[in-house]
């Protein structure tokens, strides 16, 4: 309970009035004393008609896992025990800050003894965090007073990687499309992996028949291939400080995490086995590549576990202590950033002498913010000045993209609302196209 602005205003006023009659003259003093005792009788009869804290139960349990990035929507059940509840109340949430309440709307509370108040939860960031309490707060019947009560909650919340791309079915369907659908219907030779012998039809590419076993069986035979699998693909994490930058509300490791665990679920359905390497100012975890769903838990697993760094990430030391744990040629998706071409030429350089082996695919996440800035909608002088500066760091970034291009890199500078399907269909198109 703590006193309302209302019951402040009108201390400060009769105090402001008692000062003037005690200077004035004592004449005054009766009434002076009579205002005081009539505000104290009124505060007494307000705290006494009020309603407390201990009437109004709250019931609100929190999931106890909550994807980065994912959007839960909850509700906290209010009810009154004698009564209905009291008017103007309002709900406070006492959490870390990686956990975000959405702003909240409250329903009609007119004669309601119990109300589910819908909220909005979303975790921007990976690891343990809490819900400590839930602050209540409402006037008093003459509202000299504001109520405030505390409802223990104490919940504990584990914030993972999202993985409603693969939950949802929505990776499988592409993939399966990609691969298995249109692939195995068309006879048009993109394989190179021997599946089955069939009988030649019209429509068929002439380019498939095997003459020898076609001279053999006395009739036209076609040879039906497809895709290679059992490729060896490792998914190849940034954790410097520069990946904890937030884009649209989420660090860059956590979206290319979540993008990376999409392509490995699309890996392990096609055949293909994933590893995956983190890395910052030196080399940390290293999976070897292993197939399907036991790369996907594993590669969970860890990325879960894997803490924010906040030093700079060491590129040379990096790649080269993975250039030396790879003994085949594999598909090297890098996640990772830059600030300009000049901070940029080491990872050029050991991007280099990775594609002379292996091919890569260098994921870099685009800011809108950045958009945003290069192109003011108001053109002061200040706004001209930022867009200028804006400007010259997407040239350097494109620049430094360029020359990844020309060594053969595979670069996708995309939005991050984006990053997960494009990689995915980057991915099965260079699987189509047997560039591995």
């Amino acid at each position: 309970m703590r006193p309302s602005p209302l019951l402040l205003t009108l201390a400060i006023g009769l105090l402001l009035v008692t000062c003037v009659i005690a200077m004035t003259s004592d004449a005054g003093a009766p009434l002076v004393q009579a205002g005081w005792a009539v505000l104290a009788f009124v505060a007494l009869c307000d705290l006494i008609l009020t309603r407390t804290g201990r009437s109004i139960s709250v019931d609100f349990m929190p999931p106890e896992q909550m994807f980065v990035g994912e959007k839960y929507k909850q509700k906290v059940k209010l009810t009154s025990k004698s009564g209905n509840l009291p008017a103007g109340i309002d709900m406070r949430f006492d959490h870390d800050s990686e956990i975000v309440v959405g702003p909240f709307f409250w329903p009609d509370l007119t004669l309601q003894i119990g109300v589910d108040v819908p909220v909005e939860l979303t975790c921007t960031k990976r690891g343990e965090f809490k819900f400590k309490q839930i602050w209540l707060f409402w006037p008093s019947r003459f509202r000299l007073f504001e109520i405030v009560s505390r409802k223990p909650l104490d919940a504990d919340i584990k914030g993972i990687p999202n993985i409603q791309p693969v939950l949802s079915g929505e990776i499988t369907t592409q993939v399966q499309a990609e691969l298995y659908g249109i692939k195995s219907t068309q006879m048009r030779g993109e394989g190179s992996e021997f599946h089955q012998l069939r009988e030649f039809t019209t429509g068929m590419d002439p380019r498939m028949i095997d003459w020898k076993r076609s001279a053999r069986h006395g009739g036209l035979v076609a040879r039906e291939t497809h895709a290679e699998q059992n490729h060896q693909i490792i998914m190849c994490i940034d954790n410097g400080y520069l990946m904890r930058e937030e884009i649209e509300g989420l660090p860059k490791i956590d979206r290319g995490i979540n993008a990376a665990l999409a392509t490995t679920w699309a890996a392990g359905l096609g055949g293909d086995q994933v590893g995956f390497f983190a890395f910052d100012s030196r080399p940390r975890q290293f999976i070897p590549p292993s197939p399907g769903r036991v790369a996907f838990n594993r590669f969970r697993f860890e990325a879960a576990a894997l803490k924010y760094s906040s030093v700079e990430t060491n590129h040379t030391l990096a790649l080269a202590h993975l250039n030396g744990l790879l003994n085949r040629r594999s598909m090297i998706v890098v996640f990772s950033d830059f600030v300009d071409s000049t901070t940029a030429e080491l990872l050029v350089e050991n991007m280099a002498v990775l594609s002379r082996h292996h091919l890569l695919i260098f994921v870099a996440m685009r800011d809108p913010a950045l958009d945003r800035i290069t192109n003011p909608e108001d053109p002061t002088l200040s706004k001209v000045a930022e867009a200028i500066s804006a400007s010259q760091i997407s040239k350097e970034r494109e620049l430094v993209l360029d020359e990844l291009q020309r060594l053969g890199v595979v670069c996708l500078d995309i939005a991050p609302d984006k990053l997960t399907p494009e990689l995915v269909s980057a991915y099965l198109d260079i699987k189509a196209r047997e560039m591995i």
